[in-house]
């Protein structure tokens, strides 16, 4: 069954991006309801253009938190995925995880939809009732031996996400590297504003518009970091066919 809490309500549905059409099960959505819950405290990366700002929200996690991820992310039905365009460069590993958090930790994720969509009404304002997110939960590890390299991840925005987030899961002892850049933007004339920094320490996170603001991390050149990243989309239609298949035949009246 669905479920309302702080103004959302998120339910299973197939056809929609990220999801397989085959199993309904497989697709998580998320129906915006009513007004927006408050904002938390937090700071403040500022940018010229409102698209750009970026909220850093320290010990957003707790000791505890940060071990319930671990321990949903070892669950036996988590799966490593390979779904990252082809064009972009970058070395790590990754398990999606939403379903298993919503199951597991009902509470975590409720909070997660909640901040985001409280930030995003102070923020961004890109969150509109009636709206059907989706929410693409990954955990993702960079880790050096394994890897056989240093951890990386280019420049690049995540299409379709109206609002990114990335929480930190591993003590900054842990890892050399993987400070969290953001783009600064660029005035009237074209020329750029200085690039952004965040450097999270354990439980810290960030949240941000995925889909405007290009983002990276400097490599990880030494030991093992790991992060829960989520992605509130709105799907990709140019790389989810069924999607835009369903768009196509409504139109026609199919």
């Amino acid at each position: 069954p669905s479920r309302k809490l702080l103004g959302l309500r998120a339910s299973a549905m197939a056809l929609c991006g990220g999801c397989d059409d085959e199993d309904e099960s497989d697709c998580d959505v998320l129906e915006i309801i009513g007004a927006p819950p408050p904002a938390p405290k937090y700071e403040l990366l500022a940018a010229e253009d409102p698209e750009l700002q970026v909220a850093v929200i320290r010990r957003f996690f707790s000791a505890a938190d940060v071990a319930a991820i671990h321990a949903v992310a070892s669950d036996p039905r988590v799966e490593e995925i390979d779904d990252r365009d082809d064009s972009l460069v970058y070395k790590h590993q990754v398990w999606r995880i939403e379903l298993q958090l919503k199951e597991l930790q009902r509470s975590l994720y409720d909070r997660l939809m909640a901040v985001s969509r409280g930030l995003d009404n102070e923020l961004w304002q890109g969150i509109a009732e009636g709206d059907e997110l989706l929410p693409e939960i990954e955990y993702i590890v960079y880790d050096v031996g394994a890897l056989g390299g240093p951890g990386t991840i280019e420049e690049h925005r995540d299409n379709g996400s109206q609002v990114t987030m990335v929480v930190l899961l591993s003590p900054t002892e842990d890892f050399k590297g993987g400070v969290n850049f953001f783009e600064g933007g660029e005035d009237d004339s074209g020329k750029p504003f200085a690039n952004r920094s965040a450097r999270l320490q354990l439980g810290d996170a960030v949240f941000f518009y995925g889909d405007k603001c290009s983002h990276w991390i400097t490599p990880v050149s030494h030991g093992r970091r790991t992060i829960l990243q989520m992605e509130l989309s709105r799907g990709r239609p140019a790389t989810h066919w069924a999607f835009f298949q369903e768009l196509f035949d409504r139109w026609r009246g199919t």
